[in-house]
């Protein structure tokens, strides 16, 4: 008989705060399991993982403090999918399960999860389970981000929710199987390895919390930490005035369409009391290209934009329990099996954020922001010819850029992406003693950010080149033809973008929407992500402010008196020296 921990048991405040840290450390030595285990960069540095909690019917309780939102959003629906694909009476003490199929629970194909159940004395009390990013689930591209796929059949090896340990051992036949279709099965290899550590290392420390304060103590503070979260976001609901809010974005267009007519993502947000609903009805349906959403990436998306806008409320299941969802079928953002979705991430997750975010500007400004620059997804690979290595490589590396302006605090963040905050960039030197690359450049962006009384974060670029033979590129992302807006009178920031042979005899610049491009070696690749929208008319940002940006390189001279009204003197360049013309600067602005 399943316990019946719907009924909210009250817990001393003391006991609760304890308790509620104590998940998170869990889950925090899971994270670092993981990442210490791993084979992969993209894991080991670059932390393209999470972890989590859940309860015996699959409800998060906890997450890391460093994990990545996106996948924690979705990590709820990959248990629930497991349960209903597989059964509780199915699963024993020690099983493992391996899944990536995001139509089922997850997030694109390239995130694999590992879920295990966790028992005591025979009853099921809890699931561990963490995604993490393999660099390659192979299909017709390395890495497989295939935006010219009209089909999940086309872009990689989808696995459902099956068994890679039977009570503790592991099944090598399914591992065999798995690792046959992937490009780096070594890499891949020792990334699963970690990530059932990080699930068994889970497991332990329940068991000792479960020791220590009992069953019905832990399955109670389950209760309380989804009540808990609900309980906030609810108050904070209640605070707006009762209305519909609405905002519309786009996505650049599908990479089978035309390339020219952006896909439309539309929210309704009406609050009614502490009531919210969340309505996507008026988005553009499916596309045939790589860029759609499945209904559990998206109900991550809403969940992860929401939280950004109150981080005080914890993450659990109780954020899902304060918003109801009107996601139907057939939508870009409710995309069905089998359309294609390797580049989710980088299109429709990243526009159904800012819809959010555009939403409660209206309604919350002071918490909200302007619209971010994308993560483009970009995949090298082909075959290692330095001496020693000899072997395919798949190079995966995710551009960053800056957050959107907001009227809280002076700028915002930048080089980091707001749902995936919790990975790292990977060391320049560590790339290019893995992969067979030389990096010429990684640098902020002059003027890439947008303007604003408060401006966005700066836009981030890096130059490479191939230094052993010639390789695939693929690139998956949006935003190169539609604007990172600002709000308010703020300006929109650089796009993305990337071109091969930059500066060479055959230079093109593709985009971020295409797979397959063959690039020679020595051929420099740009590749970069612009910044985050402005806040606010740019005429309005204090002089000084606009003066540290000049100083520090976020600013040219030009853009501080065009753009800003500001007029700037250099003193010495190479001492970094310049005054501000407040004369002129005051006629610039009108003033004089």
């Amino acid at each position: 008989m399943e316990p019946q921990v719907e009924q909210r048991t009250k817990i001393d405040p003391v006991t609760f705060e304890v308790l509620r840290n104590s998940f998170m450390g869990l889950v925090d030595e899971m994270g670092t399991m993981l990442e210490r285990v791993a084979h992969s960069l993209v894991v080991s540095e670059g932390r393209d993982f999470s972890t989590a909690i859940c309860d015996a019917d699959g409800r998060l309780v906890a997450e890391g403090k460093e994990d990545l939102p996106a996948h924690v959003g979705t990590l709820p629906y990959t248990v629930k999918a497991v349960i209903a694909w597989i059964g509780k009476d199915k699963l024993k003490e020690g099983d493992i399960i391996i899944m990536n199929d995001a139509f089922l629970g997850g997030t694109h194909c390239q995130d694999v999860r590992t879920i295990m159940p966790i028992y005591r004395d025979g009853e099921l009390i809890a699931f561990a389970q963490n995604s993490a990013h393999w660099s390659d689930l192979g299909g017709p591209v390395p890495g497989s981000f295939h935006a010219e796929a009209v089909e999940s059949y086309g872009e990689a090896l989808y696995i459902p929710p099956i068994h890679i340990v039977r009570e503790g051992e592991l099944d090598d036949e399914v591992l065999r199987f798995i690792l046959r279709n992937t490009r780096v099965p070594e890499l891949n290899q020792g990334d699963v390895f970690a990530q059932i550590a990080a699930c068994r290392t889970g497991e332990q420390r329940l068991q000792e919390l479960i020791d220590r304060y009992g069953v019905d103590v832990i399955q109670a503070q389950m209760v309380e930490l989804r009540n808990y979260s609900e309980t906030l976001l609810r108050k904070e609901f209640e605070a707006i005035p009762d209305g519909t809010y609405s905002f519309e974005d786009a996505i650049d267009f599908d990479p089978m369409g035309d390339r020219k007519t952006p896909i439309k993502v539309a929210i309704d947000i009406t609050i009614e009391g502490d009531k919210a609903t969340y309505d996507l009805s008026r988005s553009d349906p499916q596309a045939r290209g790589a860029v759609n959403a499945t209904r559990s990436m998206t109900q991550s998306a809403l969940a992860v934009a929401t939280k950004a806008i109150f981080p005080h409320v914890p993450a659990s299941e109780g954020i899902y329990d304060a918003i109801e969802v009107i996601n139907p079928e057939g939508l870009v953002t409710n995309a069905q099996f089998p359309a294609a979705i390797s580049g989710a991430f980088a299109t429709c997750y990243e526009v159904v954020c800012a819809c959010v975010f555009g939403a409660f500007l209206q309604m919350r400004p002071e918490r909200s922001m302007a619209c971010s620059g994308n993560m483009t997804n970009m995949v090298v690979g082909g075959y290692d010819q330095r001496e020693g290595y000899e072997r395919d490589f798949v190079m995966y590396l995710w551009k960053e850029g800056g957050y959107g302006a907001r009227p809280g605090k002076k700028d915002n963040h930048t080089a980091i992406s707001l749902y995936a905050s919790g990975t790292r960039n990977e060391p320049v030197e560590g790339q290019e003693r893995i992969y067979p690359i030389l990096t010429h450049c990684y640098e902020f962006i002059p003027d890439s950010a947008g303007a604003g009384r408060h401006r966005g974060g700066i836009g981030v670029a890096r130059d490479f080149e191939l230094t052993h033979g010639d390789a695939t590129l693929s690139v998956l992302g949006s935003r190169a033809v539609q604007p990172v807006w600002g709000y308010e009178g703020g300006l929109p920031a650089l796009g993305s973008g990337l071109i091969v042979d930059a500066g060479g005899p055959e230079e093109r610049e593709i985009g971020v929407m295409r797979s397959g491009i063959h690039v020679k070696k020595g051929q420099l690749i740009r590749f970069w992500e612009g910044g985050g929208g402005g806040y606010q008319d740019p005429k309005l940002r204090d002089p000084d402010w606009v003066l540290e940006d000049v100083i520090d390189g976020f600013v040219t001279l030009e853009a501080a008196r065009d753009i800003y009204g500001v007029a700037i003197r250099c003193l010495d360049e190479a001492a970094g020296r310049y005054e501000i013309d407040h004369e002129e600067t005051a006629r610039l602005r009108g003033g004089g």
